[in-house]
């Protein structure tokens, strides 16, 4: 799941208010008015991508007030945009050390943590802007999205409820608190989080992939198919919702339909041996041997130690090659890698006798 980004447009709202806030200087006003119309300067050139005149401008508002937090700020979303976040860091913790309370330059702070691989820092930092500003929604959902990566299932859970509480109709936290109740195998709670998501958010690809997946653990074909046609009609290019629907129509014997499916997870991921397998048994099924046969192979390639597979060549070879010491090369590796096939174990029984 993506988190938001440290140099996302969402700043400008804040920006542009804080160079309305009360600029405490020890310094004269003269020079309290010049720091201040530097960062205004500053504010429009970071508006415009400038970032060669809005770092100039910023550095000069702080030669003239080391301790302007609302400068070193903006400095800092400056280094961002030029992914020079140790730099970034450094400038957002001297605007905390300026003013404790900077809710935003500490959600920022761990933004910048998170690029860095900081995660345990963001945390941290995430936190402390919620101290400050427990109703800070960015915050919150900061807070969810770093857990969602790290994969705390629990503290994910718990942080994208606290979003909801804010904002009922949240996508991500509508999403993330369905995700992990799926992942834990509670599908019967996941699902209104799901229907929310869908009903606010009809273009959510990987909410109806979780719709499908739901769908599909309670044995729904049909609505299985359904939702995961919807996930690849709005993103051609994902291997999951392919795969699940090459699956789905080998139940319902659909065979050209698989094929389709499964030939399109081999575009997209020809290294997949199990797309290899499932193809080659929805081709043998349609009776192409031929490229049945190919497709196991291709499999193998991939991954020698799959028994399916063997079992699958020893099957081809045996009934429809009329190559029976072939089909016993393949059983033989079949039951090497653990097969326990009842027919094909007493087969090679009776082949040592």
């Amino acid at each position: 799941m993506k988190h938001s980004s440290f140099t996302s447009q969402n700043r400008s709202t804040f920006l542009a208010s804080a160079i309305l806030m009360c600029l405490t200087l020890q310094a004269s006003p003269i020079l309290a008015g010049q720091a201040q119309d530097l960062l205004g300067k500053a504010y429009a050139s970071y508006q415009q991508q400038q970032w060669a005149p809005a770092m100039a401008q910023l550095e000069q508002a702080i030669k003239i007030y080391p301790r302007y937090a609302e400068a070193h700020h903006l400095l800092s979303l400056v280094y961002s945009q030029q992914s020079n976040s140790e730099k970034a860091i450094q400038h957002l913790q001297k605007a905390i050390e300026a003013y404790p309370a900077f809710a935003q330059a500490h959600l920022d702070l761990g933004y910048a943590y998170l690029q860095t691989g900081r995660h345990q820092d963001a945390e941290s930092a995430f936190r402390q802007s919620l101290e400050l500003y427990p109703a800070y929604l960015e915050s919150r959902v900061a807070l969810a999205s770093l857990y969602d990566q790290t994969q705390n299932s629990a503290k994910a859970m718990k942080a994208h409820q606290a979003v909801l509480e804010l904002a009922p109709n949240q996508v991500e936290s509508l999403y993330g608190l369905a995700f992990w109740l799926v992942n834990q195998g509670n599908l019967k709670d996941a699902q209104p989080y799901v229907d929310r998501l869908l009903a606010e958010s009809p273009s959510h690809v990987n909410g109806w992939i979780l719709a499908g997946s739901i769908a599909q653990q309670h044995e729904q074909v049909d609505k299985a198919i359904q939702a995961y046609q919807r996930a690849v009609a709005l993103k051609t290019e994902l291997v999951e919702p392919y795969f699940n629907l090459g699956i789905l129509y080998q139940q319902k014997g659909e065979h050209a339909k698989a094929a389709q499916a499964f030939e399109n997870v081999t575009r997209l991921d020809p290294n997949n041996p199990e797309a290899h397998i499932n193809l080659g048994v929805v081709y043998a099924a349609s009776g192409k041997v031929d490229q049945a046969e190919q497709e196991y192979l291709t499999a193998l390639r991939l991954n020698p130690s799959l028994p399916d597979c063997h079992f699958n060549l020893g099957i081809l070879y045996e009934f429809h090659r009329n190559a029976p010491q072939k089909a016993l090369e393949y059983y033989k590796e079949y039951v090497n890698l653990g097969g326990q096939d009842g027919r094909i174990v007493k087969l090679l029984e009776r082949t040592k006798s």
